[in-house]
């Protein structure tokens, strides 16, 4: 049984409701109000809900307040491509702590997400004490100096041979970032979290086919937003990398595996131009 709901002295029959339904619950019914089926499986997805022009639709025992009306879009297409353009990884933060409500309000919108059948589950770890951070950090560098010593047999005369040449060459620029990194940390300098005041860490269900992917839409909308707001973000490969290793340290959610994490603070920097990129690979279009 699912919650929809019709109000049908609201309902103008316009049939957008069943056309945006992907699961069969309404039934276009033509010049006559659309039929709910209740028996018919809901994904709560709340197309219908946003885009019902006369707010006929609804959930039983729903929050009315979910489906607060929208402004329209004012951002034009120059607009989102400058700001998309501009995004850089910041490594460099003001030495100033992200306050708690600022925090809420980026966790609010990343977890609107998408996530396949509407099943919002994934978990935001938020880790901004000091003396944390920097225990995770010793883990992370440990792990480095592990991957480090691999890194070195299969970067070397054997892997040479028989690796594919990308893999090989790929696998020996991430030694040198390594060993760059590792050489810092000897010299007292952190640029492994960079200082950051804060590190998020973003789980999916482990047994989900697509458990990384609902972790990683969520970081992306969580960075992206994060840059209205004057905030810098960095994704930390070093922490993903290690993520068995911190799952020990971090409280994550039961049967939730870390799939992304980042260094988030106050940028210190500005960049004013934007940076190289190699042109995209595109196959199947003329």
């Amino acid at each position: 049984m699912n919650r929809l709901m019709l109000n049908a002295a609201r309902c103008t029959a316009c049939g957008l409701c069943s056309a945006v339904c992907g699961l069969d619950v309404i039934t276009c019914n033509g010049d006559t109000s659309p039929t709910i089926h209740p028996a018919a499986f809901c994904n709560e997805c709340g197309h219908c809900i946003a885009i019902c022009p006369r707010s006929a639709l609804s959930y039983r025992d729903g929050d009315p307040g979910a489906f607060a009306p929208l402004p329209p879009h004012n951002i034009t297409a120059d607009q989102m491509a400058s700001f998309l353009l501009g995004k850089r990884s910041c490594r460099v933060y003001a030495n100033r702590p992200v306050e708690k409500s600022v925090l809420a309000e980026l966790i609010e919108v990343a977890r609107t997400a998408p996530t396949a059948i509407n099943c919002q589950e994934r978990a935001f770890i938020v880790v901004t004490d000091p003396d944390q951070i920097a225990q995770l950090c010793q883990v992370v560098v440990q792990h480095t100096r592990s991957i480090l010593a691999l890194l070195k047999l299969a970067t070397g005369k054997l892997g040479a041979l028989l690796l594919p040449p990308e893999t090989y060459q790929h696998l020996r620029h991430v030694r040198a970032d390594f060993t760059v990194a590792l050489r810092h940390w000897k010299n007292k300098r952190d640029v492994f979290f960079h200082n950051a005041p804060c590190l998020i860490f973003f789980a999916g269900i482990r047994q989900d086919p697509v458990g990384r992917d609902h972790a990683l839409l969520a970081m992306t909308y969580l960075m992206l937003y994060a840059e209205t707001m004057g905030l810098g973000t960095c994704i930390n490969g070093y922490a993903q990398a290690a993520a068995k290793q911190l799952t020990k340290l971090l409280d994550v959610p039961q049967a939730h595996a870390i799939y992304g994490a980042i260094t988030l603070g106050y940028a210190r920097h500005t960049y004013r131009k934007q940076v190289y990129r190699k042109p995209a690979l595109v196959v199947g279009q003329e």
